[in-house]
């Protein structure tokens, strides 16, 4: 199975079409401004879902070469964001930035970054054990200490 960007760009037009019409994938913040949101994904989806959003929000207005290398530029800075937090490409996450368009610059502008690292019951209740035990390793030491006294 190879891999062509050309058929991923006609994919992700043909479902930004699809989410125009079922799902919200950005809000409007001004006429060139909107927030583009994954919603709940794994992380390996992240950069189709930021793409779709993105066509859906611009294709209208903004070239579609603009569109498709500054995306990519996020991507990447989401990817290596991603990358320094340890977020497993399995991990459930949420993902959300502002973008703009800069007509004279013809580029897009990208601000307030936020991705949300979601955890599942399971998840919590290890982290939380886990911080347990060291807890009451520390509390038996003090105590020991205390004790010693």
């Amino acid at each position: 199975m190879s891999w062509k960007p050309s058929e991923d760009v006609e994919r992700d037009k043909e479902r930004a079409a699809e989410y125009e019409k079922l799902y919200s994938g950005f809000i409007f913040h001004g006429p060139l401004t909107v927030e583009l949101r994954t919603g709940i994904i794994i992380a390996a989806r992240f950069a189709d879902k930021l793409r779709r959003a993105a066509f859906a929000a611009f294709s209208k207005i903004i070239p579609e070469d603009v569109i498709l290398r500054d995306i990519a530029e996020l991507n990447k800075t989401v990817y290596d964001e991603m990358i320094k937090r340890n977020i497993d490409k399995l991990a459930l996450v949420r993902i959300s930035v502002v973008v703009s368009y800069d007509q004279k610059a013809n580029r897009l502008n990208f601000s307030n970054l936020r991705i949300e690292r979601l955890y599942t019951e399971d998840e919590v209740s290890k982290i939380v054990n886990e911080k347990c035990g060291e807890l009451e390793r520390k509390i038996e030491k003090i105590r020991s200490i205390i004790g010693s006294i």
